[in-house]
């Protein structure tokens, strides 16, 4: 037992399937951790993201596949066996007892002499030093969420994991959490595995995002990287919003593919477009448009559409724009400190950009 506690290294999940009955909930992945980095699983419901994390931290077995720390494989060991802790959207504390008690139960349990210390340490860096005496229900769901913490904190684990730890706070109190999880994992330098349905929320913390889809992972890599360049449909409508249209590669200029988007031509980077020839799903994120009254000289990739609707963010103006395909645009534009385009319903527009904004993926299933 002491053998798996002890397992050091990568996270590493090799042809892992799990099948309940006749449903596949996550179908054949491979997935690597590196070891103290922070790493989030993103996907909706059901695609697989909290059966992942539960084969991690042994709640579940595998059907097959391996789990491996290092060189030590998991696979078949109990929960209690892992150098493994989970902290849940509901915070299980123990409500009889001091949130110092609370920390310190964990390394009691094992006989720790130094559990009161270890305790004192995880609380110092939650920041919750000063509530220790008192009891669960005297304090805030945040400050339960950071008690939470300190109590997986206070095991050492070699991998902490996370379910949807954010899901029960308020806008406001969850994105002041985003920021002190990323702190405390650069300060204790472990490996965090996130689960959410919450884009931002892996954006925002995680070095690496998989996004997972009906049991697979669909891409992985860097926030940025996912955002950018999506590498499928799922991806690019799934990681924030995108303007997107299926159109037919008819050719090439340079460095771009021109494309048929219902009767509109367009240019895709040949870089950033999974597709060269037949159909392909064209998309650009609201941000890159560009919203005018007046055609652009020399631009190319410009077409003209009629204001639906304009929203005043405050950051920023949102327009929807009627295409003359059917389709609705979005567009986003900050409010910075120059001449505003006064635009209201029913105005005549040109939307602009950058083919070096575009991206073209694969057309797979709306």
């Amino acid at each position: 037992m002491a053998g798996f506690r002890e397992a050091r290294g990568d996270l590493k999940l090799e042809s892992v399937t799990k099948s309940f009955g006749d449903f596949t909930a996550v179908d054949d992945i491979d997935l690597l951790v590196p070891r103290g980095s922070f790493f989030a699983l993103l996907g909706p419901s059901g695609c697989g993201k909290t059966t992942s994390l539960r084969m991690i931290a042994g709640l579940e077995q595998p059907t097959s596949g391996r789990v491996m720390i290092g060189d030590t494989e998991l696979t078949g060991s109990r929960p209690y066996e892992r150098p493994v802790n989970t902290v849940f959207q509901s915070y299980a504390l123990f409500p009889h007892l001091t949130i110092r008690d609370n920390v310190a139960f964990g390394p009691k349990r094992r006989k720790d002499k130094d559990a009161m210390t270890r305790a004192d340490e995880a609380l110092e860096l939650v920041q919750m030093t000063q509530f220790a005496r008192r009891k669960p229900s005297q304090l805030s769901g945040g400050q339960q969420q950071r008690v939470a913490l300190a109590r997986a904190l206070v095991n050492h684990p070699e991998v902490l994991l996370l379910d949807e730890p954010l899901g029960a706070l308020d806008l406001k109190l969850r994105r002041e959490m985003q920021v002190e999880l990323k702190r405390i994992q650069t300060e204790v330098g472990l490996t965090f595995i996130h689960v959410t349905h919450d884009q931002e929320e892996a954006m925002t913390m995680a070095d690496t995002v998989a996004v997972m889809n009906k049991g697979r992972i669909e891409q992985l890599g860097p926030p940025a990287q996912l955002y950018d360049l999506p590498l499928t449909r799922f991806v690019a409508n799934f990681l924030g919003q995108a303007n997107t249209g299926v159109g037919t590669i008819e050719g090439t200029d340079g460095d771009h593919l021109v494309t048929d988007v219902l009767g509109t031509k367009v240019k895709i980077s040949r870089s950033r477009s999974q597709v060269h020839e037949g159909e392909v799903l064209f998309g650009v994120r609201p941000e890159k448009v560009t919203v005018s009254r007046k055609q652009p000289d020399g631009v190319g990739n410009d077409v003209k559409g009629v204001v639906r609707d304009v929203s005043f963010l405050g950051v920023a103006t949102t327009y929807l724009v009627d295409m003359p395909s059917g389709a609705t645009w979005s567009c986003y534009e900050q409010n910075l400190d120059v001449e505003p385009v006064d635009l209201r319903p029913g105005d005549e527009v040109w939307l602009t950009w950058n083919p070096g904004h575009a991206f073209g993926v694969p057309v797979g299933e709306a």
